[in-house]
């Protein structure tokens, strides 16, 4: 039998090596190693150093704000220093340091695509200690407090929200000096200011609300406030439709200065209120007397309060348009215009060729009950109170306007929750610029403002088809007032956020809606949605508003209130860009826009000059 000898092959791709391969394979591996090995702490200080730069950024990023000084780590090899001996024959291999910074926040996605931070109020840089310590001069609109006597005992508004600090929102103080009004009534009984209210947007009710508590602080008159009713637009609330206006202002701190009553309160439990005309329904009048209906049809109609009201008041025939209310001491008693050249010379400044000259006499104000008709088109007070309303005496004018400034302002959770959105966009503004080292991207030291940028895009209801601009002629207008990169906040009623899209291409955006959760602004009076935007675009570094917008107009007061500049706010619309860039003397009706008279100033007793705002 034959023996067949099996031919010897060579090794092929994915067959075992022979010994002999295997031998040198492994030779070569080692030497490999020993290279590498060598080498290795020279690698691991790269990488450390590399380490060092990215917490630094994070440092940066998340906004630390102590003064320690940061050093890198020295990264040692058993020797104890960077260089390792000669003739070592081993090394330990260095511990990685561990930063103490924390990462920045985790992102999301809101449901417009964008990509927000997901940021928790711990991540939230609350005010510096003892903020409601600093002088009430606030930036432009202060004065020295030589020149503000009046204010001497006042101390800035504390806002009670809870573990973090935001007391740069509030604009107003207390504690100020309460002077005697020289126009009240001396009559031993109570008197009474009645009205209706606009039927406007909420703007235009609460720029109405001001001049008729003007009016009664000034009067020395206790305010009868009307029903609750639905108001225009704020409708977001489907389980009560039914607001008044001590849902939104803090009335009760009023009553130094105004006592405020409800209707129901003046009504049912006023045994000196006026009897009931025999041609009304009294039944009528008792149901609507808490909350009333606008439709005339309804069983507790409005109409059955505001028609009682208007027969027992004696109905002062002013208006906005037509009406310049003047306080004059001398005028008061004579019941004469001042023969005083000097006043009458500045009675003609303020209020101007085109309305009428009403000088408010001891003969007004002695009936028990003045009513002011502002809910009826011919007699609304659709303006701005200190564009109507005018005090010969410095002092008194200053005073009254200090009153709407420190006893007129939404209540402290509307300020809170808007105060947690101011904070976020500053954190998130810090974070996406963590590599500008411009201080003018930096929150101001001075008054908390800044940090970002604000816009009022007005695109719901606005008659004035004109002002209603696309996104990119927003952004052609207004884009030399932003600086690159800046994050800019936007106020607006409109619901499709694609329509930024092309004011998106160049800036990061964000909206009320972003900061749903973070301010927990589900558990609040979904009426309140409109006062906190307000105040969130207040706070920025610059403002872009719309224009004939009495929402934008009260954004540029609330800045003026923190003494921002007016050089810092502008308008969308190309011809007004630059208005409220000069301080006009605006002697005649006006409502679209708000001018420095209401705010700079008016902590002393003289006029300011004009040469700063």
């Amino acid at each position: 039998m034959r023996r067949t000898i099996p031919t010897r092959r060579t090794a092929t791709r994915g067959s075992l090596p022979s010994p002999n391969t295997q031998v040198v394979q492994l030779l070569v591996t080692a030497s490999v190693c020993l290279i590498v090995m060598s080498f290795l702490p020279m690698i691991v200080l790269e990488v450390s150093e590399v380490n060092h730069e990215v917490s630094a950024l994070l440092t940066h990023m998340t906004g630390a704000n102590n003064h320690e000084e940061h050093h890198a780590p020295v990264i040692t090899s058993a020797g104890g220093n960077s260089n390792s001996q000669k003739g070592s024959k081993s090394r330990t291999l260095p511990k990685q340091p561990q930063s103490s910074v924390p990462p920045p926040p985790p992102m999301k996605t809101t449901k417009d695509g964008r990509h927000i931070f997901d940021l928790t109020l711990d991540d939230l840089i609350p005010d510096p200690p003892q903020w409601d310590q600093k002088p009430v001069a606030r930036g432009v609109a202060g004065r020295p407090l030589s020149q503000t006597p009046h204010v001497a005992t006042a101390r800035r508004a504390h806002l009670d929200c809870g573990d973090l600090a935001m007391d740069s929102l509030a604009y107003w103080n207390v504690g100020g000096e309460i002077l005697q009004s020289p126009f009240a009534t001396t009559q031993p009984h109570q008197q009474y200011v009645t009205f209706s209210p606009d039927r406007g947007g909420w703007n235009n009710v609460r720029m109405s609300l001001e001049i008729i508590f003007v009016i009664a602080a000034a009067t020395g008159r206790t305010l009868v406030l009307p029903p609750k009713e639905p108001l225009y637009l704020m409708h977001h609330d489907k389980t009560n439709r039914y607001r008044g206006f001590g849902d939104f202002f803090p009335l009760e701190q009023l009553h130094p200065i105004v006592p405020v009553l409800s209707f129901q309160e003046f009504f049912t439990n006023n045994p000196h209120r006026p009897s009931v005309p025999s041609q009304m329904d009294e039944a009528a009048i008792h149901k609507a007397a808490d909350h009333c209906d606008k439709r005339d049809a309804s069983e507790n109609a409005c109409r059955h309060v505001f028609e009682y009201l208007e027969a027992t008041g004696v109905h002062q025939n002013i208006s906005a348009v037509h009406t310049c209310l003047i306080f004059d001491e001398m005028a008061y008693v004579t019941g004469k215009p001042p023969t005083n050249a000097t006043i009458l010379e500045h009675v003609q400044q303020v209020c101007g060729p085109t309305r009428d000259h009403v000088y408010f006499t001891q003969e007004m104000n002695d009936p028990d009950i003045l009513f002011f008709a502002a809910g009826n088109k011919t007699f609304r007070l659709l303006t701005h109170f200190y564009g109507m309303i005018h005090f010969t005496n410095p002092v008194f004018d200053n005073y009254f306007r200090r009153f709407v400034r420190d006893y007129l302002h939404y209540h402290e959770a509307i300020y809170c929750a808007a105060g947690k959105i101011v904070k976020a966009i500053q954190k998130e503004a810090a974070l996406l610029n963590a590599n500008i080292t411009d201080p003018k991207y930096a929150v101001s030291a001075e008054d908390g403002s800044g940090g970002y940028s604000a816009l009022h895009v007005r695109r719901g209801d606005l008659q004035y088809k004109k002002v209603k601009i696309p996104a990119q002629e927003w952004y052609d207008n207004t884009k030399d007032v932003w600086y690159p990169k800046e994050l800019l906040y936007i106020a607006t009623d409109e619901r499709d956020k694609s329509f930024f899209d092309d004011i998106r291409k160049h800036h990061e955006l964000r909206f009320l809606d972003d900061y749903w959760e973070l301010a927990d602004l589900s558990s609040l009076d979904p009426n309140y949605m409109g006062m906190i935007d307000t105040i969130v675009a207040s706070r920025g570094r610059a403002y872009a508003g719309t224009w004939f917008s009495t929402f934008s107009g009260y954004i540029n007061r609330l800045r003026g209130y923190h003494g921002l500049s007016m050089q810092d706010s502008w308008y969308g619309f190309l011809p007004k860009k630059e208005a409220v860039h000069e301080w006009k003397l605006v002697n005649e009706f006006a409502y679209a826009y708000e001018w420095p008279d209401g705010w700079i100033g008016i902590d002393a007793d003289v006029w300011p000059d004009r040469d700063k705002f």
